[in-house]
This record gives structure tokens, sequence and C-alpha cells, in this order.
């Protein structure tokens, strides 16, 4: 499978990661979630996304992934975690010092892992935590609890508190010495190219991509509802999929758009069918998209929405 070295870690990982929130699911059986993690490991993903409030999913790949360690790059979220760490419990976001130091040591108990390969930001801090938080976040490095530290949240406006924008997003960069940032972006949704990318990569942060294929939004029927994608469920009713992805089918011209951006390390699949992994590394291997296709996409998203 085609690698990267993740922005100025030096590590190189795979195009297309895994990201296991839905390995963590408590109505999964363990021997499914467990024949899913080896099928992505075999099948050449190196790097895994997780986080403490994916329910089992640390649990699971520091059970069933011991043996290969040696195998994969390990990410997993802080700041937002299952109350008294319980898969199924209720939702607690807690970015003080305590509450960071207290999770990051319950991961690695869960996964086997003295030291985690990268720990993010599961969205970022309050203005009143923000920099309590990133500084222990630094001292987990310093702690020898993570190798490399990052965040995970979409920018400008959810890149920071509100009213922020790029400005501070590339603040914090200067900042903070982050090693990644973890963002969406997707063909409906590509304001990043302009509003996060560039600051991420004149910082030197590695970019990692979640929801590439827009969570299949064009799919639905009807309305999610949720905010976030009731607006992309809208975009790809107004856009004119047919004609941007031609003779492709819409789930690889999407994850052909991410990877043709060549300032994307890597990007997320968050699939437990071993026939969608299937078909997203083809994706992958059958490169950029042409570059016509792919200037249509964008000047057909900058002329409806205005950004990209």
């Amino acid at each position: 499978m085609e690698d990267r070295i993740l922005g100025k870690t030096g590590i190189r990982v795979s195009r297309l990661g895994l990201g296991a929130a839905k390995h963590g699911d408590v109505q999964r059986q363990d021997q499914d979630v467990d024949r899913w993690l080896h099928h992505a490991l075999d099948a050449g993903v190196n790097f895994i996304d997780t986080a403490a409030m994916y329910n089992k999913s640390e649990d699971r790949i520091g059970r069933f992934l011991a043996a290969r360690k040696d195998e994969f790059f390990l990410a997993t979220k802080c700041g937002v975690h299952r109350a008294g760490g319980v898969p199924g419990a209720a939702i607690v976001e807690d970015y003080s010092r305590e509450g960071i130091l207290r999770t990051v040591d319950e991961s690695r108990g869960k996964l086997r892992m003295d030291i985690i390969d990268l720990v993010q930001f599961h969205g970022l801090p309050p203005v009143e935590l923000l920099d309590e938080a990133f500084e222990t976040l630094m001292d987990l490095k310093v702690r020898g609890w993570a190798r490399f530290v990052g965040v995970s949240a979409d920018g400008p406006a959810g890149a920071a508190v509100e009213g922020e924008s790029e400005r501070e997003v590339a603040e914090l960069a200067r900042t903070w010495p982050l090693d990644t940032w973890q963002f969406t972006y997707n063909f409906l949704s590509q304001e990043a190219a302009t509003e996060l990318i560039p600051v991420l990569r004149e910082a030197g942060i590695g970019t990692i991509v979640k929801r590439p294929i827009a969570n299949v939004l064009w799919e639905l029927d009807e309305d999610p509802g949720d905010d976030f994608n009731h607006t992309l469920w809208e975009r790809a009713c107004q856009l004119p999929l047919d004609a941007l992805a031609g003779e492709l089918p819409l789930t690889e011209f999407a994850m052909r758009f991410v990877l043709s951006n060549a300032d994307i390390d890597l990007a997320l699949t968050g699939t437990i069918n071993p026939h969608h992994l299937e078909t997203n590394i083809r994706s992958l291997e059958d490169g950029d998209l042409p570059s016509e296709m792919l200037r249509k996409a964008q000047d057909i998203f900058e002329e409806r929405f205005g950004t990209g």
C-alpha cells in the first residue's frame, strides 16, 4: 500500500488508515472485531485511530492486536471519555490536567501500551482551560506516555473557541509543537483546503483526514437531522453528483478526491466491512483523479458554496 511520512514525525504510515469507532460498539461481537482488525493489518493498513470515548475500541485493540504491536501506529484521543471509563456510559468532557492524565493513563492500560504512538485532543479545550490543557498534552511526551501529540478538530470555527478563525489555528500551531491535526475534508466539505491545510503544512504538522467519503450521505433519502450531517446532505442534494464522478462509483470518486490532494498524509476509513475496505484500497491504488475532474469538483463547490 502507498505510504507517506506523517508530517514532521518521521514515521511512515499507510495513506489509508483505520478509524476504529465502530470497532468499539458494545453490540458487536468480540470475535467479529478481532477478525476485522487483523484483516485491516493483513491488507496493509498500518495506522489505527481510536479514542477513549469509543466504548470498547481501545480495549479490543489492546487485546486482539497485542502480538502485532510492531506492525501499526496507534493514535487515540483524550479530553472526551465515557464516565468512569465504562463502555456505553455517558460522554464526559474533561480537559483539566487531572482529567487528561487520568484518561490517557487508562488508555495506556486498555491498549497495553506504555507509550502510545499519538495522543490527540478530541476537539479543543474551552478557552479557560486552553493553556493548562495544551501544557498537559505536551507533558505526555515528557512523561514518556506519548511519542507524538496532536489535535482532532475541524477548523477554523471548530478548531478553536467561539469567534476564532484561521489566525487562531495558526497561533495554536505556532505556540504548541503539535505533530498532527485531524480534520474533516471531502468533496462535500472542501473548506479545509483553503482555511486549514495551508496553515498545517506551513507548520509541518501531519494531516489526517476523517470522513473522506462524507459518511456516504448521498445515499440517504431523508435529512439525517444533526447539524453537521444536515449541511453535507443538503450539499449532496444540490450538486450534480453523476456529472462530478463520471463513470466512477461515488465512493471511489470521493476517496480519490481526498487522496489526490498532495498535502494530505492519510485518510481514515471507518468501515467494518472487509469488502468496503478492499474498495477503499483499490481507490488508493488507482491514483489521483484526472486533473480536469478534480478541478471541476473544486470549481463547482466554489460556485455553489463560495469557499474551497
